[in-house]
């Protein structure tokens, strides 16, 4: 039965056993080219695989944001992961400003129910 999938067409017989992609590919003996997002990689079969420490850097660009992966990219993920952090306290900070003015005036136009309602919202933003 012929079969077309994004315009690649190829034969199919569902008569014969499926093979696993996976088994297909490491029981052959030859390097393989994988292609992903336009960048060329090599893979050989014969060899292990290595552990992500053990790969060398390289730069990877993910929707136009550049980040480097391998040994020496660790050290952006973590300068990262301090942004993310320091952007978390501003924005809790924010929030909180944000909030005392709030209970200010509310306090100033003697609106208790709003009040209470802003103090809750304090006891929730610990």
């Amino acid at each position: 039965m012929r079969l077309i999938y994004r315009g690649v067409e190829y034969e199919y017989d569902p008569t014969q056993p499926r093979t696993n992609l996976v088994d297909r590919v490491f029981s052959s003996r030859e390097p393989i080219t994988l292609t992903y997002r336009g960048n060329r990689y090599q893979m050989d079969p014969t060899q292990p695989a290595q552990p992500a420490e053990a790969r060398r850097p390289h730069e990877l660009i993910y929707r136009g944001v550049r980040y480097w992966v391998g040994a020496s990219g660790d050290r952006p993920v973590t300068s990262r992961l301090n942004t993310i952090a320091n952007l978390a306290a501003t924005h809790h900070a924010n929030l909180q400003r944000n909030l005392q003015h709030r209970i200010e005036v509310a306090r100033q136009n003697g609106d208790y129910n709003l009040l209470s309602l802003l103090e809750a919202e304090r006891n929730q933003l610990v």
